[in-house]
C-alpha cells in the first residue's frame, strides 16, 4: 500500500519539475563532454529538450514544435552525440550512481538480460516477424542489474531469436567487466548462451518456473527487467519503433534510460519500511 510519501513523489507538479531537472543536468553533462564550437550553436538545453520531448510525445523528427530550434538541428545534435558514444556513456554513469544511492558497489557483479519484440512503423530499415510473439518490428535486448538499472541496450530485428541476441551486446558488455553471473529465462538455454557468457567471463544461469506451475509465476529476480522492460511504456515514442537504423534506435533507448535514472536519482522511492 503506498504511502503518503509515495503519492507525494507522483504529484503532477512535482513530476515535471523533476523531468526538467533531468534534461538540465543531462544537457550540462553533454556541453562539458562536447562544448560547442561557436558562440552561435544552439545551447544542448535547448536541444536535450526537444530529445526528451520528442521521446515522450512520439512521432516523426519533423515534427517537432516550429517555433523550437529546427528538426535538422536536433537530429544532428542527437546523431553526432550517438556516433561519439556519449549516450552510452552516460548509461554506464547513471548506472553507477545509482548503484551508489541505494548502497551498493558501482561495479555489479550479477547481470539479468531479456528481450521485448515491439511492433515497427513503415519505415526504412531492417525488421522482422517474431513468430512467437506474432510481431512484426524489431527486438529490444536489455541487460540490467539486480536492481533494475540500464547497464547496455541493443536493437536487432524481431526475426532474430532470443538465442542468437547476446552477441549484439558484446560492445556494452565489454563496459562492465566486473559481472560475474548472468541470469537468463528458459529460451538462452542452447549452447552458444553458455559459449557467449563463458566467453564474458559469467556463469549462465538459466532460471524457469517450477513444474506443475501454470499461469502467472513470480520468477526469482526476472521481475527486475520485466519492470525495467515496462518503464518504456511512460515514453510514447517508445511504444514502437519509428527509427529507420538500427544505431538510433538503440541510441533513442539509451536516452530514455539515462533521462528516467536521472529523475530516480532526483526523486528517489521513499524507503519501503519507515523506522517506528
Amino acid at each position: 500500500m503506498g504511502t503518503g510519501q509515495h503519492r507525494a513523489r507522483h504529484e503532477v507538479g512535482l513530476k515535471q519539475v523533476v523531468s526538467r531537472c533531468a534534461v538540465e543536468e543531462v544537457a550540462r553533462w553533454l556541453e562539458r563532454v562536447d562544448p560547442p564550437r561557436s558562440e552561435v550553436a544552439t545551447p544542448a538545453l535547448s536541444v536535450v529538450s526537444l530529445i526528451a520531448w520528442h521521446l515522450r510525445v512520439g512521432g516523426g523528427w519533423r515534427a517537432l514544435p516550429p517555433d523550437m530550434p529546427p528538426w535538422r538541428t536536433v537530429y544532428g545534435w542527437f546523431s553526432r552525440w550517438l556516433d561519439l558514444g556519449l549516450f552510452d556513456r552516460l548509461l554506464c554513469d547513471v548506472a553507477c550512481l545509482r548503484r551508489r544511492a541505494a548502497g551498493r558497489r558501482r561495479a555489479p557483479r550479477l547481470g539479468i538480460i531479456d528481450t521485448q519484440s515491439v511492433k515497427c512503423l513503415p519505415v526504412r530499415g531492417p525488421r522482422g516477424f517474431d513468430a512467437g510473439k506474432k510481431v512484426l518490428g524489431r527486438k529490444r535486448v536489455a541487460l540490467v542489474d539486480a536492481e533494475g538499472n540500464w547497464l547496455a541496450v541493443a536493437v536487432v530485428p524481431a526475426s532474430v531469436q532470443k538465442r542468437d541476441v547476446l552477441p549484439a551486446l558484446d560492445v556494452g558488455k565489454a563496459e562492465w567487466p566486473s559481472l560475474r553471473e548472468v541470469l537468463l529465462d528458459g529460451a538462452f538455454t542452447a549452447e552458444r548462451c553458455q559459449e557467449w557468457a563463458n566467453l564474458h567471463g559469467m556463469r549462465h544461469h538459466v532460471v524457469v518456473r517450477g513444474e506443475g506451475q501454470k499461469g502467472f509465476v513470480v520468477i526469482a529476480r526476472r521481475w527486475v527487467i520485466e519492470r525495467s522492460s515496462g518503464w518504456l511504456t511512460h515514453r510514447g515514442g517508445l511504444l514502437r519503433d519509428r527509427a529507420g537504423r538500427l544505431d538510433v534506435a538503440t541510441g533513442r533507448l539509451a536516452c530514455v534510460a539515462v533521462l528516467s535514472g536521472v529523475e530516480a536519482l532526483l526523486n528517489p522511492r521513499p524507503a519501503r519500511y519507515a523506522p517506528s
